[in-house]
C-alpha cells in the first residue's frame, strides 16, 4: 500500500487566479466554494485522478490551512479519506474528527518549547508596524498569519524577527503576501509521523510545494515539488529522493497523479 500525503494548494487545487496563470488544457471543475464563490479548481482530468488514487493509496491531505477552511473543500470532503491533516499539523481528523490524543500531545509539545501564545503577541506588538502589517488572523488557536506590505516590509526587519522569535520557540516564516508565526514545533512531518503509527503501508510518497512542505518531503520515500512552487529556491538543501518537476500547474497535478499511480500497480515497491 502507498502512503500518499499531499499539500493542497498549488499542489492538487488552485486558485482561479493561479489557473489564469497556468492555463489547463481540459476543462476545469469547481472544488471549493465560499458563498457560492468559486474558491478553489481542479480539471476533470485530475479530478478523476484523485478519486483514483484516493481508491488505490492510503491517501492524506495535509495543509496549513484552518479546520474550517479545510471543510469547505467539497470535493475532497467527500473522497472521506481515513486521515487528513490541518493548521499544519495542528489537527489530525480521523474520519472527518479531529484526534484529541494528538491534540493533548502537541499541546504539551508546544507548551514545553516555546513561551506562550500571550506573551509571544504582546513581542509582536512592541517589533509590529502599521506601515507593512495589513491584517492579522489567530488560526485554530495555534499560530498567526499576517498580511503584510511586500513594498514596505524591509528585509533587515524581516531578519530580526526570524531571529527574535527563534530564541522564543517561534518560527517566523513569510510566504508570498503572508507572514506567518508559528511555534517550531507545530509542522506538518510531526503530525504525519505521529499518524503513521496507525497506517500500514509500503512506500511513503509526499508532494508539496512550499517550503512548510520540506519537512514532509524530507521524510517521504519519494517526493514532488512543482516549478512554480518556491520551494526548489529557498530549501536549506536539496532534497536527493525529490523530483524537482519541469511541470506547472495542473500540468505538475496531473503529472504527480499519474506517477503516485504507477507506484500504486507496481507490485514490486523496490525503489531502485
Amino acid at each position: 500500500m502507498i502512503l500518499f500525503t499531499s499539500d493542497l494548494d498549488r499542489t492538487l487545487i488552485y486558485s482561479k487566479r493561479m489557473m489564469e496563470m497556468f492555463p489547463p488544457i481540459s476543462d476545469k471543475v469547481v472544488v471549493e466554494q465560499k458563498a457560492n464563490e468559486t474558491m478553489s479548481m481542479m480539471t476533470k482530468e485530475t479530478a478523476i485522478l484523485l478519486q483514483q488514487v484516493h481508491q488505490q493509496t492510503q491517501f492524506v491531505p495535509v495543509t496549513t490551512r484552518a479546520l474550517h477552511q479545510y471543510k469547505r473543500i467539497h470535493f475532497i470532503n467527500d473522497l472521506n479519506p481515513a486521515f487528513a491533516i490541518t493548521s499544519n499539523g495542528g489537527t489530525i481528523l480521523e474520519k472527518g474528527q479531529p484526534y484529541d490524543k494528538w491534540t493533548k500531545t502537541l499541546a504539551r509539545r508546544i507548551e514545553d518549547s516555546s513561551i506562550p501564545q500571550e506573551d509571544m503577541s504582546q513581542l509582536f506588538q512592541t517589533i509590529k508596524s502599521d506601515t507593512w502589517l495589513q491584517r492579522s488572523f489567530y488560526i485554530d488557536d495555534l499560530f498567526y498569519v499576517h498580511h503584510v506590505n511586500l513594498d514596505v516590509l524591509q528585509q533587515d526587519d524581516l531578519h530580526a524577527m526570524v531571529q527574535e522569535f527563534d530564541a522564543h520557540g517561534w518560527c517566523v516564516l513569510l510566504q508570498g503576501k503572508k507572514l506567518y508565526f508559528m511555534p517550531k514545533v507545530l509542522t506538518k512531518e510531526a503530525a504525519i509521523e505521529y499518524m503513521m503509527e496507525f497506517c500500514t503501508y509500503d512506500v511513503h510518497i509526499a508532494a508539496g510545494d512550499s517550503m512548510m512542505d520540506y519537512g514532509m518531503l524530507m521524510m517521504a520515500d519519494v517526493a514532488f515539488t512543482p516549478n512554480h512552487g518556491d520551494l526548489k529556491d529557498k530549501q536549506p538543501k536539496i532534497l536527493l529522493n525529490t523530483t524537482y518537476s519541469p511541470y506547472e500547474g495542473e500540468a505538475f497535478t496531473k503529472h504527480l497523479l499519474q506517477t503516485v499511480l504507477q507506484y500504486a500497480t507496481q507490485q514490486d515497491f523496490s525503489l531502485s
